[in-house]
């Protein structure tokens, strides 16, 4: 079995220190991400997740709509790709976010986008939930891949970082 780690890609245009770094156990590098906010290295093309504050998420259903729906569109293109957000389902119908959105327009919204777009929004409950569950994400889709890169690779002694991430790069 493949015994390396991933390292995690936190987009550069994500807040510096990252509000989930220090929930994180995984090495984390900074760079740009073309779609989400933290994927793992080489493997943006795959699986990404897109991390947001519930009122980061509130003003995205807003005055943000727009642009949030065309980062929908291009996240279509990525196998798997999740929002995380922060708050909870329970925050969006007490309304407990900076806003002036009805919490039933809210609540709908994300599960118009949801069925619109077939990407999931996970409501974590907390900025160290969030984190936890899209590490756990991340590294399940990691683990169950590594598999396949390591019967490709049998016998060839090599199981870096590297070699995995350039096979990982061809699925």
């Amino acid at each position: 079995m493949v015994d390396c780690q991933p390292t995690l890609i936190l987009d550069s245009r994500e807040p510096t220190p990252h509000p989930w770094t220090r929930h994180l156990s995984l090495e984390t590098v900074r760079g740009t991400l073309p779609t989400g906010d933290i994927s793992l290295v080489g493997c943006s093309g795959w699986i990404c997740v897109e991390r947001k504050s519930l009122n980061d998420l509130i003003a995205c259903l807003c005055s943000g709509r727009e642009r949030f729906t065309k980062e929908l569109q291009r996240a279509q293109r990525i196998r798997e790709f999740y929002v995380v957000c922060e708050g909870s389902y329970g925050d969006i119908a007490r309304g407990s976010y900076h806003s002036n959105m009805n919490p039933l327009a809210a609540w709908e919204s994300i599960v118009a986008l949801q069925s619109r777009y077939g990407i999931p929004f996970l409501m974590a409950g907390s900025v160290q939930l969030a984190a936890k569950l899209t590490e756990s994400i991340l590294l399940r889709w990691f683990k169950e891949h590594s598999k396949a890169v390591e019967a490709a690779t049998k016998g060839s002694g090599s199981h870096s970082k590297t070699h995995l991430t350039r096979i990982a790069q061809g699925y």
